[in-house]
């Protein structure tokens, strides 16, 4: 009989192939290095990248925009459950609430991926920015803001969210930003969506099940407790003392990641932005303070920055809430899951391991009444 392996929460196994997304050797979408893609794309043309497999020519692109601007609206139930909400909702439930709703009037309800998958991640696209703005106004008592047409796509989740029009510098910032949440290969919610877009349910149901997995508290991207970590530390001077003092079984929010050993990439990308809003905003000695933290944790723990790190700065300097940092992370990586779910879909195997059995065996059934109390 073969010898059974087993390897709890599948660490290294490889559980499938892709060509979305490389993490061995540095990060790339479909071969584009994430640096390249950041500091020389936009946002939707690498969206159109992981979603077409290639990046758009004009023609393309000016087609894909018409169709993201006409599914840019949400049906009038979504803000009259908004108002009935209760306070503590936070922005990534309502996403979800939302989106279920959404999916309600999709015109393509009983389509499979393999039919529907393309067009109904371009509407899931199109709307979550507006689910997260409409969820913003209806708790801060705001009026509900329309997309400005003079704005981009990115410029727009801004505006739609803060209210205000960004300026070049954080619109530019804050499109890095959303590139590198975009995609990252096998996380928990990606492999979600790949195992509900293996049965060939819509892509309401992909997104939907990747973004339950996201919201659980051991899911990674976009949280904002480094944070917690800057404002304990205090100062630069005081930062290796703290880190030093820390309990070495207790992990360090930012810091550490299943996969990068040395550096996350994206936290390569985010640091440099991050650098550039804090001298724009005044913020230099945030930068100087996650800098000593940074030092200190490498030297105590031999752990680099992950993504986490420089974005909950990112976010802040750019003036969101912190319940909107880990839901502008999903905004990007619903473009992942929908690509996941198709990759999925297309080489028609569906997702189904076996497991070990460790319980009881072979026990005897006894009827209720000879059962000893």
């Amino acid at each position: 009989m073969e010898v059974e392996r087993y390897f709890p929460g599948l660490r290294g196994v490889v559980a499938g192939e892709t060509e979305i997304c490389r993490l061995d050797g540095g990060l790339q979408y479909r071969g584009y290095c994430i640096h390249d893609l950041a500091e020389q794309s936009s946002f939707l043309e690498v969206a159109y990248l992981l979603l077409f497999d290639e990046l758009p020519t004009e023609d393309h692109f000016a087609d894909y925009l018409s169709v993201l601007t006409e599914e840019q609206t949400l049906p009038p139930v979504v803000h009259s459950v908004y108002e009935s909400l209760p306070a503590h909702t936070s922005a990534l439930a309502a996403v979800r609430t939302g989106l279920s709703l959404v999916s309600h009037f999709d015109p393509q309800p009983h389509e499979d991926l393999m039919h529907a998958g393309p067009d109904q991640a371009l509407r899931i696209m199109a709307k979550v920015p507006l689910l997260l703005g409409a969820w913003q106004a209806h708790r801060t008592g705001e009026p509900v803001r329309e997309p400005h047409p003079e704005l981009s796509y990115v410029g727009n989740i801004y505006y739609m969210i803060q209210g205000q029009m960004p300026s070049a510098l954080f619109e530019r910032c804050f499109e890095m930003a959303l590139i590198t949440a975009m995609e990252h290969e096998f996380t928990p919610s990606s492999f979600t969506a790949r195992c509900i877009g293996s049965t060939r349910a819509n892509m309401y149901g992909a997104v939907l099940g990747a973004l339950e997995a996201f919201i659980g508290t051991r899911h990674g991207g976009g949280d904002d407790l480094p944070l917690e970590v800057l404002d304990q530390a205090g100062s630069p001077e005081l930062a290796e003392d703290f880190i030093a003092g820390l309990d070495a079984s207790i992990s360090i929010p930012g810091f550490g990641h299943p996969v990068y050993r040395d550096c996350d990439p994206r936290a390569a990308v985010l640091e440099l932005a991050s650098s550039h809003l804090a001298r724009a905003c005044g913020r230099n000695d945030m930068e100087e303070l996650a800098d000593a933290v940074e030092r200190a944790v490498w030297q105590h723990r031999r752990l680099p920055p992950n993504v986490d790190w420089p974005w909950c700065r990112l976010m802040s300097y750019l003036g969101f809430d912190r319940d909107m940092f880990r839901a502008l992370f999903v905004t990007s990586r619903i473009i992942g899951w929908s690509a996941h779910a198709l990759e999925q879909c297309e080489c028609c195997e569906v997702i189904r391991p076996r497991a070990r059995y460790r319980g009881a065996e072979d026990c005897h059934f006894e009827p209720m009444r000879q059962r000893l109390t």
